[in-house]
């Protein structure tokens, strides 16, 4: 009732990304290795973030997913982390099969690996200070 009120008020719009900002956030998630991790609400989270800040405004994502708060990072976009300490570091991923060792590209579309069906994994391939915000 307090959201259609507000909404019919004008206290708060809702609003959706445009596809531009869309595939810059997938460009970013893909270069990090998160792209597989988030959801496509996250994805228009992000995008509706990086389109706000592009109008000059300063949004703030409040999430404990470290997915979200790696790539916001990435495109300098102030978060907050609600029950966790957040992030520390930018990190790059790689994605690996622990069974036979092989290593695959951020963007692998699928979850088990292509030569002994065991589910990959990740982890840190490369870690970059995190982006400080004012």
């Amino acid at each position: 009732m307090r959201l259609e009120t507000a909404l019919r008020n004008g206290k708060v719009k809702i609003k959706k990304p445009t596809d531009l900002f869309v595939k810059k956030v997938n460009k970013y998630s893909e270069s990090l290795g998160d792209a597989f991790f988030l959801s496509k609400a996250d994805v228009q989270i992000l995008a509706l973030a990086l389109e706000l800040k592009n109008m000059n405004f300063s949004p703030l994502i409040a999430t404990d997913d470290y997915s979200v708060q790696n790539v916001a990072n990435m495109m300098n976009i102030e978060f907050a982390s609600l029950l966790t300490f957040g992030i520390k570091f930018r990190v790059h991923w790689v994605r690996y099969c622990p069974a036979c060792k092989r290593k695959y590209p951020p963007n692998y579309k699928l979850n088990t690996c292509a030569i002994c069906g065991t589910k990959l994994k990740r982890k840190p391939y490369r870690k970059a200070t995190l982006n400080k915000h004012k």
